[in-house]
């Protein structure tokens, strides 16, 4: 009889220990398969961000498209320069805002740098406002007089920063440093370039040919398009007059000095499709 209920109780606590077993084998089943399922649900979330072309932010349709049509590209809002068949030349449909200036250039308040600059409007110099010679500085191109100046290029190289002749010397604009930095730190714009649907442009600044994804209107553009007689102005034009002088679009192409402040618009091209 002993034996018979030590049988029946050693039954039972094997039986509750196959029980608990058994649960523990469906709880950790059903833990890893929802893993599965959240890592798969991840996946697709992040293919539709990245790859899918129902997101417009990152394709640009292929269609033709007008001269001073506004298209979302990016996250942005754009105004289409120039359709070329495969490639559509594109301008911020607005002027980078002063937060996105201070974040470009680190500098806040300068007055050699900034002109008329407030939370909606912001206008920045092409070129350094030196109020002496030695105030001037070497990171960018700056004007002081006539006589006393660095010549304003997009992306000088190092020779000719550091030429000899100091009346030949080149400095970066104050403007092309802005639109440069903006462009690396814009994640929308780094998305599409490395989706490969940005274009590699070459252009002129007025003395050398450059190349890179980004840039500010170009003379030809402003000059021969009609659309620019209701922007907002004056904005920074590309190419320096001399090297004194650069220009600006304000319901005309101007020349002027080049310490004068404008608005900036960024320009990139565009594949379609």
């Amino acid at each position: 009889m002993k034996n018979k209920k030590g049988f029946i109780a050693t039954s039972m606590i094997y039986s509750f220990f196959l029980v608990f077993l058994m649960l523990m084998v469906t709880i950790l089943a059903n833990s890893i398969n929802n893993r599965i399922l959240v890592g798969r649900i991840k996946e697709d979330i992040r293919s539709e961000i990245d790859a899918e072309a129902s997101f417009a932010v990152d394709v640009l349709p292929s269609k033709n498209y007008a001269v001073s049509e506004v298209v979302r590209f990016a996250g942005e809002d754009w105004n289409v320069i120039t359709d070329k068949g495969s490639t559509v030349v594109l301008v911020l449909n607005r002027a980078l805002n002063k937060q996105e200036i201070v974040s470009a250039i680190r500098e806040e308040g300068n007055n050699r740098i900034y002109g008329t600059c407030n939370d909606t409007d912001c206008q920045v110099r092409a070129c350094f406002n030196a109020s002496t010679t030695q105030t001037a500085g070497e990171q960018y191109c700056w004007y002081y007089s006539g006589s006393s100046y660095r010549i304003p290029a997009w992306n000088p190289t190092s020779s000719q920063i550091n030429n000899s002749n100091v009346t030949l010397r080149q400095g970066q604009t104050i403007v092309s440093s802005v639109v440069r930095s903006w462009f690396d730190t814009h994640q929308s714009l780094q998305r599409v370039l490395n989706k490969g649907k940005l274009v590699s442009m070459s252009f002129s600044d007025g003395g050398s040919t450059v190349s890179g994804y980004v840039r500010i209107p170009s003379t030809s553009e402003v000059s021969s398009k009609a659309a620019w007689t209701s922007t907002k102005g004056p904005f920074h034009v590309l190419e320096r007059a001399s090297n004194t002088q650069t220009k600006i679009y304000n319901t005309s192409l101007q020349t002027v000095t080049s310490n004068t402040s404008a608005f900036i618009r960024p320009v990139i091209e565009v594949y379609e499709g």
